[in-house]
Parts: C-alpha cells; sequence; structure tokens
C-alpha cells in the first residue's frame, strides 16, 4: 500500500512539472560561471564610451539544456531537460522517453556545455590532468577540444565534465562595469589587461581617455610606444592580406638556364629573429640555456606590469630585476605571459630539447635520407619539402622544423604527433612496411630509416619529440611551408600507399 502511495505520488509530482516545463524550459539558461578580473584587472571602468569592438550580442532564444545523469556507478540516462527546480529534475531522453529523478538520490548531473566560436576552456578528465583549449563541441558522446592547434576528440566515458571561461566580452563588460573615474592606477591596469588580451585598438582607446583625465600618471608613454608599435604590425598584415604579392608562375619543366638543379629549389628561410623566438618558447626552466636581456628592456617591462601582483612591490626588489640571472626575469615574464617581450630575449646557447633535434634527428637520419635531391629535397618533392643545402646552419635546420610542424599530408596522420609520438608520420614513414600502422608508399629506392639493427635511432628520435615543449606552443613566425609542383604519382597521391605490402 505504501509502495502503492510513493508511486503515485512520483507520478502526480512528474506530471505537475510536465504541466509546467512548456513554460519553463524556454526559460532556463545554463548556468554562467561570474567572471572574475584577473589579478592585474582593476576593479572598476573608465567613464569612456564602450568602443564598437564589443557589441552586445543579438538576443536569441535559449537553447535547450542538456544533462547526463549519473543515477548509479552503472546506471547513466542522458537528455534534455523539461523541468528543474530544487528537488526534481525531469528529462527527455533521445529516445523520446520522459524521466524523472530526485536530484539527492543520483550521484552526479552533469551540464553540457555550448560553447561560442572560439571560446576557452577546461575538460576535466575521470582520470589524468585536465586538458585547456577551445571548446569546440560537448556531446553525449564525446567532447572535442582544440588544444594548440590540435583538436582531440575524447569519448565521454573518459570526460567527466567541461567547464567553459568567460568570453573576452564578458569579462570586459564586467571589469568595465566596476571601474569608477577616479581609479586610474585601476584604469591603467585594465589598460595592460587589454595589451595582454591582444584587443590592442582597445587598449589605445582606453588609455587616450586615461591620458586626458590623469596627465600626470607615471609609465604610460612606454605602453603607449609598445601598443602603438602593435596596431602598427597589425595594420601592415591587414595591408599584406588585403594586397597580396603576385605568387611567380611556376617553371613548367624542371630545367634551369644555369643547368644547376638547385636553383629551382625554394629558398626562402627563417630569418635570425625567427630562430631566437622559437627557441624562446622551447625554454625549459629545469635545463635552461644561457640568455641575455638588455637593461632598458627590462626598465619597460617592469613599468608595463608595475601593477601586477606577481612584480616585486618595493622599489629595491625590482631594482634586483636588473642585477638578477636573466632566466629569472624571462621566467617572470612567462607568468605575465608578457608576449610581446619574447623576442627581446636573446638566447646565446641552444635548448636542450632543440639540440636534440639537431644531434638526433635532424643531422643523424633526417636529411640524410628524407631531404636527399631524388626525394624530398629536389624537385619532385611536391607538397613535402626538405632543405638540404647548408643543412648544418641554424636557419635551414629551424626552418626544417616549422616545415614539419606546418606540412599537412594527412589530416589523421601529422607528421609529428606530440600526442602520440610513435604515431608521427615521420616516425611512420621510417619504420619497415610489415611494422608500420601507415607505411611509406611503394616508391622506387625507398629504405627504411628505423631497423632493427639500429633500434637506438627510432628511440632517440621518440625521445626528442617527447622532450619538446608541452603543450605544444605556436610559434608567432610568418612562414608557409613550400609546395614545388605536385607528381600525381608521388607518395602524397598514391591511394595504394597503405595497402600494399602490409
Amino acid at each position: 500500500m505504501n509502495m502503492t502511495i510513493r508511486s503515485l505520488s512520483l507520478t502526480l509530482g512528474v506530471a505537475l512539472a510536465l504541466a509546467a516545463a512548456a513554460s519553463l524550459r524556454l526559460a532556463a539558461a545554463p548556468p554562467v560561471t561570474p567572471a572574475s578580473p584577473p589579478a592585474t584587472a582593476p576593479a572598476a571602468p573608465p567613464p569612456s564610451a564602450a568602443p564598437s569592438e564589443v557589441k552586445a550580442p543579438a538576443p536569441t532564444p535559449p537553447a535547450p539544456l542538456r544533462v547526463i545523469v549519473h543515477e548509479t556507478r552503472r546506471e547513466t540516462s542522458r537528455g534534455i531537460v523539461e523541468y528543474e527546480d530544487a528537488t526534481l529534475l525531469v528529462i527527455r531522453t533521445p529516445e523520446d522517453d520522459v524521466k524523472s529523478f530526485t536530484k539527492s538520490r543520483v550521484m552526479q548531473i552533469v551540464r553540457l556545455v555550448r560553447p561560442r566560436p572560439g571560446q576557452r576552456g577546461t575538460v576535466y578528465m575521470r582520470q589524468g590532468a585536465p586538458r585547456e583549449g577551445v571548446i569546440l563541441k560537448d556531446e553525449f558522446d564525446f567532447v572535442i577540444v582544440d588544444v594548440n592547434g590540435i583538436q582531440q576528440k575524447l569519448v565521454r566515458e573518459i570526460v567527466d565534465h567541461v567547464r567553459l571561461e568567460p568570453t573576452f566580452e564578458e569579462r570586459y563588460e564586467s571589469f568595465r562595469a566596476a571601474l569608477q573615474p577616479q581609479q586610474y592606477e585601476q584604469r591603467l591596469a585594465f589598460v595592460r589587461w587589454l595589451f595582454a588580451e591582444r584587443r590592442y585598438a582597445l587598449a589605445k582607446q582606453e588609455l587616450d581617455a586615461l591620458t586626458i583625465d590623469a596627465p600626470h600618471l607615471d609609465n604610460v608613454a612606454p605602453l603607449r610606444r609598445i601598443i602603438d608599435a602593435q596596431i602598427a604590425l597589425e595594420v601592415a598584415e591587414e595591408e599584406r592580406l588585403a594586397h597580396p604579392k603576385p605568387t611567380p608562375e611556376r617553371p613548367e619543366t624542371p630545367s634551369s638556364p644555369s643547368g644547376d638543379p638547385d636553383a629551382l629549389l625554394p629558398t626562402t628561410l627563417l630569418t635570425d629573429a625567427d630562430v631566437n623566438l622559437m627557441q624562446v618558447y622551447e625554454i625549459d626552466f629545469n635545463d635552461p640555456p644561457r640568455v641575455t636581456i638588455e637593461p632598458q628592456v627590462v626598465r619597460t617591462f617592469v613599468e608595463s606590469y608595475a601593477t601586477s601582483p606577481l612584480m616585486p612591490e618595493s622599489r629595491e626588489e625590482r631594482n634586483r630585476l636588473f642585477r638578477a640571472d636573466a632566466i629569472n626575469v624571462v621566467r617572470l615574464m612567462f607568468e605575465l605571459r608578457a608576449r610581446e617581450f619574447y623576442p627581446e630575449i636573446q638566447v646565446k646557447t641552444e635548448p636542450f630539447s632543440l639540440a636534440r633535434f639537431r644531434t638526433w634527428v635532424h643531422d643523424a637520419w633526417l636529411v640524410p635520407t628524407c631531404a636527399s635531391p631524388r626525394c624530398h629535397g629536389g624537385v619532385d618533392a611536391g607538397a613535402f619539402f626538405l632543405h638540404h643545402k647548408d643543412f648544418r646552419h641554424r636557419r635551414v635546420r629551424y626552418t626544417n622544423l616549422l616545415i614539419l610542424e606546418r606540412t599537412k599530408l594527412d589530416p589523421n596522420w601529422p607528421l609529428i604527433n606530440y600526442e602520440d609520438p610513435r604515431k608521427s608520420l615521420i616516425v611512420q614513414y621510417g619504420l619497415p612496411r610489415n611494422e608500420a600502422e601507415r607505411p611509406h608508399p611503394i616508391v622506387r629506392g625507398w629504405t627504411p630509416v628505423f631497423r632493427p639493427t639500429n633500434p637506438r635511432m627510432l628511440e632517440r628520435t621518440i625521445d626528442w619529440i617527447e622532450s619538446m615543449m608541452m603543450p605544444r606552443p605556436d610559434y608567432p613566425v610568418q612562414f608557409d611551408p613550400p609546395i614545388l609542383n605536385t607528381d600525381p604519382a608521388s607518395e602524397t597521391n598514391d591511394p595504394a600507399g597503405d595497402r600494399v605490402d602490409r
């Protein structure tokens, strides 16, 4: 009898919930984590008018809430929320069934998120470290996250939940709404935060307004120079994209008037500044290279981030930065993500991981085997070209490294797979065909690099990949891998390449 009464009560509760669902489910919205200003951001906004760059989004009907309900360790339900209050949750499953749950009796309710384009967040795993990046999808069966340009599709069974970071627009409005016109130092910190977010036009606008209200404020001139320089770079890049230089036509036949085959090969290399910047991004503080920074750069850096809680407070402590080992200043720049100062760091000795690339990979087997004139170093290289001339020069070596990182031959098989080094295409193509998951296509003259008689070469190649900085940085270096005339019969277009001699 008691069981019957409880069942009728639950049924009645569900019925009442569904009756109210039509009006309530559209009003329901996913919980938004309030934006908390970064430590460097002020507590309040300048009186200047809201800039045109930040626009309020047009009102749209809220999307239905999706949840995964873990009833027990083995029982899970998923669906769209039909009704919810403090104690009861009613969902409609993909099979169009209606289920109700008393919240206090379930183990966990996971609320799926709907990220905006480019919105960052954190994927919390059931085991292992969380993964931070741009959240692309949060679905019932999987989560897709872009970590430093590499998309990872994670099955739902290994994911606990996803948490989105507030968007820039949300944080901007939150910080601005907290500022008062007379809070000059906080407004200056607000400008520095905009600069750190690479919103240079906004930073300039807020700094102009602040300069009018507080012309006596210190530390403004160096910050203005840096902002103006970044805006000039953006304008130059927009001009370059709007008016690209015409690409010279490629020769129809691989012949040169001089008779030198190398005269037909690409010659564009990274600059010394590009090489230095790549070395900066690969600095490992557990085994750092020798670096130097000019005193004037340190001074401008200290002035630009003077209000950050990470910066020493007293004048005496800040003066010590000028006498400290330069690697300590670099560490502080990294902690503040002061990327505008990275090009000013001069790396005098090669970082550990890049030295491994030079000795264990590039000079040991990549150039002698893959970059030969009859292979990927010649006029028939196709979509994957490597420089072989003067290959011991660091500009050539770092250019080849960037080619390995940015050349896309197969969307599922990157040339360097930092998540699973053995699945790197340069490893797979170097293995004997009967040992590779993605064997090298059949081409005349090819022989495996990683032979059973020399296992150390394969071990060192994988060790090098694992030693590179993770998560992978996106080098701010403008460079596109060269593409030569592609032969339809080349290995990159051979559909039978991974089916023969398996």
